[in-house]
């Protein structure tokens, strides 16, 4: 049974639909979810979350095992993106001709983040990040060239801007102008520090002058609201659901409406470029409350 206070969710959403009538620009919020059992019932009716995302792996699975279909999962309304960044070596071996295989039997519209490398293993040197970028690039080219020969126009892909500074970000340029990439996306869950990521997305921004960025990892209204304007959506696992207690037993409406309601006053608000120091860009708090140098 879902928890609630005394407002019933429908009441409580149509109240904060209605005040969020007037936003303009995609503004999305979007939930990560997994198609199975307390976030199952959750979005049972759920008239607020109007974006859920879910990973590669988890989306063909609960696809396969409903007969292949997502309407008994999602709610008309919905939109669904579906991201490819699993396990490294899942990402890693997965081909392009698998991922279009499995968006050819999909009947709805969709969208995809595609990812097949990575850049930000501590480990790696500039040469290795350099390589994996190259290698994302052209399986970028693939995906895009076969989906277009399949003419699989009920897919929307949103590619990740990938990389730790704007020299990483040049790398894109040429493939993202060849596809005419005017969104892209961007993880925010590698980097504690907001500075810090603040400052990678503003470097994004300039060298690949999207139209709008999606980012992923980092919700909290408090964070939403200093990331760049052209942040036009903001995608998480566990923000949402802890504003909303999500337990087996059911889930506050209320404060998940509150909660939806703050994140996506956050997006609409103008947030002026923020001044970032290179200091307080180059740092991350330590565990001692201090701050690590790089």
């Amino acid at each position: 049974m879902t928890r609630q206070s005394s407002a019933s969710p429908s009441s409580v959403q149509n109240s904060v639909e209605s005040s969020l009538s007037d936003y303009s620009g995609l503004n999305e919020v979007i939930l990560r979810w997994d198609p199975h059992g307390k976030f199952i019932r959750f979005n049972d009716g759920n008239r607020l979350a109007s974006h859920l995302m879910v990973n590669y792996s988890k989306a063909k699975t609960a696809f396969e095992n409903r007969t292949g279909q997502f309407d008994a999962l999602l709610e008309p309304h919905q939109t669904l993106t579906i991201t490819g960044t699993e396990s490294d070596l899942d990402t890693l071996e997965r081909p392009v001709w698998e991922v279009l295989d499995f968006f050819e039997e999909i009947e709805r519209e969709f969208r995809y983040i595609p990812d097949w490398s990575w850049v930000y293993n501590k480990n790696m040197s500039p040469t290795e990040r350099l390589e994996s970028l190259k290698d994302y690039t052209t399986r970028l080219d693939e995906l895009y060239e076969e989906a277009e020969t399949l003419g699989l126009d009920h897919v929307k892909f949103i590619p990740l801007a990938k990389g730790l500074h704007d020299r990483h970000f040049a790398e894109l340029v040429e493939t993202f102008e060849r596809w005419d990439v005017d969104r892209f996306a961007i993880y925010g869950t590698q980097t504690r520090s907001l500075d810090r990521l603040v400052n990678r997305v503003d470097q994004a921004i300039d060298v690949l002058d999207p139209e709008g960025v999606l980012v992923i990892g980092r919700q909290a209204p408090e964070d939403v609201a200093e990331f760049p304007d052209l942040v036009d959506g903001v995608a998480g696992f566990w923000n949402w659901k802890e504003a909303c207690n999500l337990t087996a037993d059911g889930y506050s409406s209320e404060h998940f409406a509150t909660w939806f309601h703050k994140v996506k006053n956050a997006l609409r608000t103008e947030r002026t470029g923020r001044q970032i120091g290179l200091n307080s860009a180059t740092q991350e708090v330590r565990s001692d409350g201090g701050h690590k140098q790089y």
